[in-house]
């Protein structure tokens, strides 16, 4: 492992614990490839000792990485002790600069067998259960350092953007739900609703599934029983202060909440 790589992650980690930032790497010591990102959130990982309760990934609309200039979706660990089941509190203290954001998540029943080929959505369908969910968003890079503008490898690299995940009730019959149009009301406390995203922008939850789930199994990634995949932002990116609720309604589901505390 290059020294590049064991600084980086070893700075992020340090950011996680602390719920703090760290400078932005001069391009020089930055990952320039998907490959250097992929090792540096891994051995960030390992620093953080903590066990994976699941995955999450931005950008996995293809108009949306146009428009954010990603050369494709953006994963990132979910660690055990930032999960929770609705209704949720999570400290303040322990991220920067949180937002948050409406998700559909997916969650496996039983384990996703080893093999070398892609996963298909025909192999999943019968093994998971739908969630609705919510992401708190929060980085590690500190605002305005750097000298460069950030970048998807950058963004890797920081466990994708990970915070914390609060998810809702299983949804066991979920196969003839209607994804882009599903209506959600998302609101902080007595806000006006938070804006959702066009279904233009919505991709179905079991296509980016089995997409992820192919990438992670080709990474050498185990991917068992309750291992669960939030599957792309569905509302923007809303900053939450402490003592704040936010609650999500997803059609007629039972609504999701989480508090920062």
């Amino acid at each position: 492992m290059s020294s590049k790589i064991d600084d980086l992650a070893k700075n992020l980690a340090e950011a996680w614990r602390t719920g703090g930032t760290t400078p932005l790497s001069i391009a020089e010591k930055a990952p320039s490839s998907r490959a250097e990102a992929y090792a540096v959130q891994d051995r960030m990982a390992e620093l953080i000792g903590g066990k994976v309760a699941g995955w999450k990934v931005g950008a996995t609309v293809r108009a949306v990485q146009i428009f954010e200039g990603h050369d494709g979706p953006l994963p990132g660990r979910v660690f055990a002790d930032r999960y929770f089941d609705s209704p949720a509190k999570f400290p303040a203290n322990k991220v920067h600069g949180p937002k948050v954001e409406c998700e559909f998540a997916m969650r496996l029943i039983k384990d996703l067998p080893h093999s070398s080929t892609p996963v298909k959505p025909a192999d999943l369908v019968g093994i998971l259960t739908f969630h609705p969910s919510i992401e708190l968003a929060a980085g590690r890079y500190a605002p305005g350092t750097g000298n460069r503008a950030s970048t998807t490898f950058d963004g890797i690299a920081d466990n994708g953007g990970a915070g914390a995940v609060v998810l809702g009730a299983a949804v066991t019959n979920w196969r003839d739900l209607a994804f882009a149009a599903m209506p959600i009301d998302a609101r902080i406390d007595g806000s006006p609703p938070i804006q959702m995203y066009d279904p233009h922008y919505r991709r179905h939850p079991l296509e980016v599934t089995a997409e992820i789930f192919s990438d992670l199994r080709a990474r050498g990634v185990e991917l068992l029983a309750g291992t669960f995949l939030l599957t792309g932002s569905l509302s923007l990116p809303t900053p939450i202060r402490p003592g704040q609720t936010l609650t999500a309604k997803f059609a007629d589901f039972p609504p999701v909440s989480l508090t920062l505390t």
